[in-house]
């Protein structure tokens, strides 16, 4: 009995620990609300900052998602509070949510921010985890000269201000470093840019004593040439003088038979007389065939030394042409790769003019598979925007200035609608422009078809001031909205077109004509994604052709600032 009786003291000692807990620490579906039923900017920043430390510490990526955009809501409250002492720690909150995301421009930006609210309110820890945070930014990129400069100006703040002797020796320390880095790589870079230099100076020297040794080899190859040509000249008489001596030497011996045959003949007296005569003949001719022969070997090493000369100058020349014809091969390899970088860009070309007019998915299935596949589209946004007394306005404008007009106004919409991710274009029917977003197989949000349509407006309104300066008519335009399920496919085999359907795009155009001059009409079903994000303004039920009473807003303003 005792046991169980501890026991279960044990458990209700473990629960109502647990509530006291979960009291202390709410967790960030409480958070979020009790951020909806906050009163005061006082009471939302608070909440606000909790919430977005929790999402942060938890180092999921949905949360670190939703944690960007609470601390863009906690960045404004603070802007609307003008207090440096909560700007501060928003702006320093803010930058860390984009640091999750890998968004380090956002993050060097508002760690900037960060560290202005910090001065202006005297927190010395801000400071220094901020300008710590943008040191690291910058020697990553390997930008040394930034980061002394944070640095310095930190150091220079807590040297006027005054401050605790521990943080400007961190700082000086870490300044010091950053100036140690920043001259080591100058040092780095002179001495490659010596190297360079020296290295370009001795392929300049090899390449002028090439030139120079090659037109020496040229000239020594005409001499050699001709030598060549008289040595075979001489070579020739000689071997002709060499035939002669045989035919010579033949008669000759031609000439002793005879003799011999002849001393049979005669007396021995005679014989020997005219064998003494005979013999002094013969030593005579054999003393003459011995220095010719002698002559002829001592002319036929000259020509082959010459043929041996010709030879290995024949061998240089050889290289020579080989090593031309490589460096020929080089030319011609690097005259290869500019073409095929031409022939790249213009496929690249090709392909960015192929993703202009189609959405970059459909472009890469049509260039691989030749067709597109007709797909659907759950959370799709359509945006409608027409033009207020478009017929009365054209008739006074007069039809080049009609189309001149649309023109400049068309090609602004364009490049607002390429500034967002996910927003497409589809098609312009007269003087509609129809755009939509969400056609792709990642789920997002509508909040950047929103910000186009407000920018459009912002244009237009602009456009039509300058114009009204000039005393020349100009047009207003009507906005309008709706998400919900569509269809997209490519239509046409020749002058094909990207085209979506739906009721979806019915009601959208139904919005846009029940919206007002310079005003972005939305319907309820939008509303209810984008209220976190932009202020808007509830019209109350509005009867919409065919399709009943539909509540609507009207868009005014975007709660955060453009980041």
């Amino acid at each position: 009995m005792r046991l169980a009786f501890l026991c279960s003291l044990f458990l209700l000692c473990t629960c109502v620990s647990a509530q006291q807990e979960t009291q202390r620490s709410p967790t960030s579906d409480q958070l979020i609300e009790q951020l909806d039923q906050a009163d005061t900017d006082g009471e939302r920043y608070g909440i606000l900052y909790e919430l977005t430390g929790q999402l942060l510490e938890s180092g999921r990526r949905a949360d670190q998602e939703l944690s960007l955009n609470f601390s863009k809501q906690l960045y404004t409250t603070a802007q609307r509070m003008k207090d440096a002492k909560l700007m501060g720690p928003a702006a320093y909150t803010l930058a860390l949510a984009y640091r999750a995301q890998r968004d380090e421009r956002n993050t060097d930006k508002f760690m900037a921010e960060a560290v202005t609210q910090a001065m202006r309110a005297g927190d010395a820890d801000l400071i220094i985890n901020a300008v710590a945070e943008r040191t690291r930014l910058a020697a990553r990129n390997q930008n040394y000269r930034e980061a002394t400069r944070i640095n310095q100006e930190a150091l220079d703040y807590f040297t006027r201000n005054g401050s605790k002797d521990n943080n400007i020796e961190a700082l000086r320390a870490r300044l010091e470093t950053e100036r140690a880095t920043l001259q080591r790589r100058r040092q780095e870079v002179e001495r490659e840019t010596q190297g360079l230099t020296n290295e370009v100076s001795r392929l300049e020297q090899e390449r002028a004593q090439l030139q120079g040794n090659n037109q020496l080899l040229l000239q020594e190859n005409t001499v050699r040439s001709r030598q060549l040509e008289a040595s075979s000249e001489q070579l020739a008489v000689r071997s002709q003088e060499l035939t002669q001596t045989q035919e010579a030497k033949a008669a000759i011996e031609r000439k002793v038979a005879q003799t011999r045959q002849e001393i049979k003949e005669l007396s021995r007296e005679a014989l020997e007389q005219k064998t003494l005569a005979t013999e002094a003949r013969e030593m005579l001719a054999q003393e003459a065939l011995v220095r010719q022969s002698a002559e002829m070997q001592a002319e036929r090493a000259a020509t082959q030394l010459y043929i041996a000369a010709g030879a290995g100058l024949a061998l240089l020349l050889l290289a020579l042409t080989f090593f031309s014809r490589f460096r020929v091969k080089q030319r011609a390899a690097k005259q290869l790769a500019v073409a095929n970088e031409a022939l790249q860009q213009a496929r690249e070309q090709s392909d960015n003019l192929l993703e202009n007019i189609l959405p970059k998915d459909i472009a890469k299935e049509l260039k691989s598979t030749g067709k597109a596949q007709a797909r659907q589209f759950p959370d799709a946004t359509v945006l409608f925007c027409d033009f207020v007394n478009f017929t009365k306005t054209a008739e006074s404008l007069g039809a080049e200035a009609l189309v001149q007009e649309l023109d400049v106004c068309f090609k602004a919409f364009d490049a607002i609608v390429d500034r967002y991710e996910g927003v497409e274009k589809i098609k312009t029917i007269g003087d509609a422009y129809m755009v939509a977003s969400g056609l792709s197989s990642r789920k997002s949000m509508p909040n950047d078809i929103v910000r186009a349509a407000l920018e459009m407006q912002r244009f237009l309104v602009a456009e039509g001031e300058k114009r009204a300066s000039l005393g020349l008519p100009y047009f207003t335009g009507r906005i309008g909205l709706h998400t919900g399920p569509v269809v997209a496919g490519v239509v046409g085999a020749r002058k094909f077109a990207y085209d979506i359907w739906g009721d979806t795009v019915n009601v959208a155009s139904r919005i846009e004509s029940k919206s007002l001059p310079g005003k972005v009409n939305i319907s309820e079903t939008t509303y209810n994604l984008i209220r976190y994000r932009f202020r808007c303004t509830y019209r109350g039920k509005v009867e919409a052709k065919n399709k009943g009473m539909l509540d609507m807003y009207f868009v005014e303003e975007e709660l955060v600032g453009q980041t």
